[in-house]
C-alpha cells in the first residue's frame, strides 16, 4: 500500500492494515504458473522479493489455490524482510499449525512471546491441529501472561470533551506546563492546572498555519516550534489553496507571537506532510515528512532536507540525543534508524533478537535512553530502550507500560526534568473520516494525558544479554 494515495489520512491508517486485511480479500486466481512451481524454485524466486505488499497478495492467492506449503514460504519470506512485524510472524505460525507442524508452531509462537506480543492464539481455529499438547497450554499462558496491564501511571488531566483532534504534546520546562496541538484547531494549548485549555498559538492569515502535528520547545532560547500541514481535518482547510502544502513554524515561547515560517517546496505534482518534530539542544529542529519519507532540518535559519529515504514506509517518530549529535526516527514496519549529524549519514540502530520495534507512533530520547511508544502490536505498550556508548546500539529493552485500559491509542509522548513521561492516551483519529470530518461528535472523548515514570524500576536492572525483560 503506497503512502501517496492516501496522502491526506496517512496518519491515521493502521500499521497492520495491510497484514491483517488480506485475510478479508476476495478469492483470486494464483499468478500464473505460481501452482505449478516446485517448491523449492518458488523459494528461490521469493529470495529476490522485498516489496510486503505484493508478498502480501501472493499469500493470498495461494491460500485461496490451497496451496498452503508455498503460503507458509511467502510469509517466512515476509518475516525475514520484516522481522519486526508480529503479525506476519503470527500468519506463519497459523501457517505452521494448518499443516499440523507442530514444532514450527511452537517455535514460531515461543518467538512471538519472548518479543511481548500477547495473540490471543485460543481464539483462532487455525490452530486446532496443534492444541493438544502441554507444550500448547504453556504457549497460551505465556501469551495471555503478556497481555496483562503492566507498570504505574495514572490520569492527570482529561481535556475538554470537543472536536480537536490533538495529537502531539510538549512540555515547557520554563513554567512546567505542558503545550498541546490541535490539528482541528491549528492551535498550540497551554494545559492549565485544572486540565481546561488556554490558547497559545491558533492559525491566522499572518503566521499561515494549518493543523498541528507536532509541537517542540527550545527552551533555553525562547521558542516553540510546530510541524503543520494542510488537511481536511484543519477545520479551516481549503483543497484550492492548501492541498499539499506543508511546513515548519517558530513562536515565541512565552507569548506565542509568530516569528518565521519554513514552508515546503513547491514541486508540481508533490505533497508534504510535515507529522513530527523534535528541538535539538543546538538550537537546530528536525521534522519528518512521513509520506516523502524525508527529514527536514532548519538550522540558523537555513531550512534544507537531511535526509530522504524512500524505502521506507511510514515515518512516525523522531527525537534528539542530548549531545544534538545523533537523530533517531522510527518506521512504522522497520524499527528504529539513526542519522549522525556530523557527517550526514544514517545508520542502522542494531537491536536484541528477540526485541520487535514494529507500529512505533512516538520516541523521546531520555538520560541515554529512547522512549518507544508501540501501539497496535497487540499488546499497546511503552520500551525504555539502553543505548550503547556509540548510540549505535540497543543493549538492553524494558518495558514501562502495556496494556494499559487508559491508552488505546497513545500518541505525543514528551518527558518533564523530574523524569515524568507524559503522552496522550487515547486519540482521537480513528473517530474521523478520510474527509476530516467526526463520525460522530457525541462520541468524541476528551483526550487523557497520562504520567508515569521514564526511571521505573531502573534501580532493578541489571547487566544481561541482550533480550526483552518483563
Amino acid at each position: 500500500m503506497s503512502l501517496r494515495p492516501l496522502l491526506l489520512v496517512c496518519l491515521f491508517v493502521a500499521a497492520a492494515a495491510p497484514a491483517m486485511a488480506f485475510a478479508q480479500q476476495p478469492a483470486a486466481e494464483p499468478p500464473d504458473g505460481t501452482s505449478v512451481i516446485p517448491a523449492a524454485q518458488l523459494e528461490s524466486a521469493l529470495a529476490s522479493m522485498d516489496d510486503p505488499n505484493a508478498l502480501l497478495q501472493l499469500a493470498g492467492q495461494l491460500r485461496d489455490a490451497g496451496e498452503r506449503a508455498k503460503e507458509t514460504l511467502v510469509w517466512k519470506r515476509l518475516v525475514a524482510i520484516r522481522p519486526h512485524m508480529g503479525v506476519y510472524r503470527y500468519e506463519l505460525a497459523a501457517a505452521y499449525a494448518q499443516q499440523d507442524l507442530k514444532s514450527e508452531t511452537y517455535n514460531t509462537l515461543l518467538e512471538l512471546q519472548a518479543s511481548g506480543f500477547g495473540h490471543r492464539v485460543e481464539d483462532d481455529p487455525r490452530f486446532k491441529n496443534v492444541t493438544d499438547t502441554q507444550v500448547w497450554g504453556y504457549i497460551v499462558e505465556g501469551l495471555t501472561r503478556n497481555r496483562d496491564s503492566f507498570g504505574e501511571g495514572w490520569v492527570v488531566h482529561t481535556l475538554p470533551r470537543q472536536d480537536l483532534l490533538i495529537e502531539s504534546l510538549v512540555f515547557d520546562p520554563t513554567r512546567g506546563r505542558l503545550l498541546a496541538g490541535s490539528v482541528r484547531e491549528g492551535k498550540v494549548f497551554s494545559v492549565e492546572e485544572d486540565g481546561s485549555l488556554k490558547t497559545l498559538v491558533e492559525a491566522n492569515a499572518e503566521n499561515g498555519l494549518w493543523g498541528v502535528f507536532g509541537v517542540a520547545v527550545d527552551a533555553e532560547r525562547g521558542v516553540l516550534w510546530v510541524a503543520s500541514t494542510a488537511v481536511p481535518h484543519f477545520r479551516a482547510y481549503s483543497a484550492e489553496r492548501d492541498l499539499g502544502k506543508a511546513g515548519i513554524f517558530k513562536f515565541e515561547l512565552a507569548s506565542g507571537k509568530f516569528i518565521k515560517s519554513f514552508l515546503s517546496p513547491v514541486v508540481p505534482g508533490q505533497s508534504f506532510f510535515m507529522s513530527n518534530i523534535a528541538a535539538a539542544g543546538d538550537g537546530s529542529v528536525y521534522a519528518l515528512d512521513g509520506v516523502n519519507s524525508a527529514i527536514y532540518q532548519v538550522r540558523d535559519d537555513s531550512f534544507r532536507r537531511l535526509l530522504h529515504a524512500p524505502h521506507l514506509s511510514g515515518l512516525r517518530g523522531i527525537t534528539v540525543s542530548a549531545d544534538s549529535k545523533r537523530i533517531y526516527f522510527s518506521d512504522l514496519e522497520r524499527g528504529i534508524f539513526g542519522l549522525d549529524l556530523d557527517t550526514a549519514k544514517p545508520f542502522d540502530v542494531a537491536v536484541p533478537k528477540n526485541l520487535s520495534l514494529a507500529s512505533i507512533e512516538a520516541l523521546s530520547f531520555w538520560n541515554g535512553y529512547l522512549l518507544a511508544v508501540q501501539n497496535g502490536l497487540p499488546p499497546n505498550r511503552v520500551m525504555r530502550l539502553k543505548l550503547s556508548d556509540s548510540g549505535k546500539q540497543i543493549t538492553e529493552a524494558h518495558p514501562l507500560l502495556a496494556s494499559q485500559q487508559a491508552l488505546p491509542l497513545q500518541v505525543g509522548v514528551t518527558v518533564a526534568p523530574d523524569a515524568s513521561v507524559y503522552l496522550i492516551g487515547n486519540s482521537q483519529r480513528d473517530n474521523y473520516d478520510r474527509f476530516g470530518l467526526p463520525r460522530n461528535k457525541e462520541g468524541l472523548e476528551g483526550a487523557r494525558i497520562y504520567r508515569f515514570k521514564a526511571d521505573y524500576e531502573l534501580q532493578r536492572e541489571a547487566p544481561a544479554a541482550p533480550t526483552f525483560v518483563r
